[in-house]
């Protein structure tokens, strides 16, 4: 499924592009993109954690994964720091700002740890008190300080990881985290309404239903592997992925009201993708999985989400018009996409190999 991974990914890039657009095309809405990408990150790590053995010892599989994700995400907030949010992370001092907010502050951008915290809280006198919306209150918000501001969505996968051996090798636990964050969506629909930010897609509890979703995926691919031939194993990805593309690049043709909309009352961006993502995964998965173009395509997905705002937003260094410019976005797009691969060379696939030691299989 590497290459729906790059595609959702590519959703993200450009949703955050001047208009939205990439050559006058609006693709498939970061909203969905995300809550896609929580759909497959549940359903391989239910996979790896019921395949590889290495991951019977949790400490290996807690380190294999932070290492998946830290060191470029590290890398990334290291030139943030150094070239545009970094201004801003360094005027919170004492006295306006108390220590433990600080220490909060830097102990999240460097370790990515509660990094979803940053929409709930919000400054009071220096101290960090809660909110229901971050942006209702008077500037600055508390995650204009983030390192790398896309990077609170680590925050929601690493609370799914922390729960992910537990869950992940039964089917009917899976079932009752399913039906746990179902019952947080359905009681945030009922008080929480109109639905706005940030409980739309960035509260952990509601969004464990579609890592659920895609952990019960797999289980249900893997039973179908059984009874299915092969050939029709492959002719459903192939038709599954076709699907997708159409859904994901086609978005002005293939609109999202007939594909469900937004539901005020599921916090869902759009029901009828998020359920065609669930059932296409184990086929995409299962046809896909020795492809190492696949692989290595899917493998550019993460460092495409975590470095494009710092592209879009080291672009002005170049020109103070640089935004007006016709192709800008079709430049920014094709700028972090080189630098997505230089990432996965230079340290996604060394990292991965170290990883391999403790159960992760190396795309290289």
């Amino acid at each position: 499924m590497g290459v729906v991974r790059f595609l959702l990914a590519l959703c993200v890039v450009v949703t955050h592009a001047p208009g939205g657009t990439i050559l006058g095309v609006r693709l498939l809405n970061g909203i969905v993109a995300v809550q896609s990408f929580y759909v497959i990150s549940g359903f391989l790590i239910t996979m790896i954690l019921n395949e590889r053995k290495q991951y019977r010892k949790i400490g290996n599989f807690y380190l294999s994964r932070y290492l998946r994700l830290w060191p470029v995400y590290i890398i990334v907030a290291l030139l943030s720091f150094l070239f545009t949010t970094g201004a801003a992370l360094r005027s919170l001092t004492p006295p306006d700002y108390r220590l433990s907010t600080l220490i909060f502050i830097w102990f999240s951008n460097i370790t990515i740890f509660f990094q979803d915290f940053f929409l709930m809280l919000r400054f009071n006198n220096g101290y960090l008190v809660p909110t229901l919306y971050w942006n209702a209150w008077p500037q600055p918000w508390l995650n204009s300080y983030l390192l790398v501001p896309q990077a609170w969505t680590l925050g929601v996968e690493l609370t799914f990881y922390a729960i992910a051996p537990f869950v992940c090798h039964r089917l009917w636990r899976l079932g009752w985290l399913f039906v746990f964050g179902l019952g947080v969506r359905l009681l945030m629909g009922i008080f929480l309404l109109p639905a706005r930010d940030p409980w739309l897609y960035r509260f952990s509890p509601a969004e464990m239903m579609l890592f659920a979703a895609g952990g019960l995926a797999y289980f249900a691919g893997r039973e179908l592997q059984r009874y299915l031939s092969p050939k029709v194993f492959g002719a459903v990805a192939f038709a599954a992925l076709g699907t997708l593309a159409v859904i994901i690049l086609g978005n002005q043709l293939v609109t999202e009201r007939p594909l469900g909309g937004y539901d005020q009352r599921l916090y869902l961006g759009s029901q009828m993708v998020l359920l065609i993502m669930v059932i296409s995964c184990p086929f995409l998965f299962f046809h896909f999985k020795r492809s190492k173009l696949d692989s290595i395509i899917g493998e550019m997905s993460y460092p495409m989400y975590i470095s494009h705002i710092f592209i879009i937003e080291i672009a002005p260094r170049l020109s103070s018009t640089v935004y007006e410019w016709p192709i800008f976005n079709v430049c920014y797009v094709l700028v972090t996409i080189a630098f997505s691969a230089m990432l996965v060379y230079a340290v996604i696939l060394p990292v991965d190999r170290l990883r391999s030691i403790l159960g992760a299989r190396s795309v290289g």
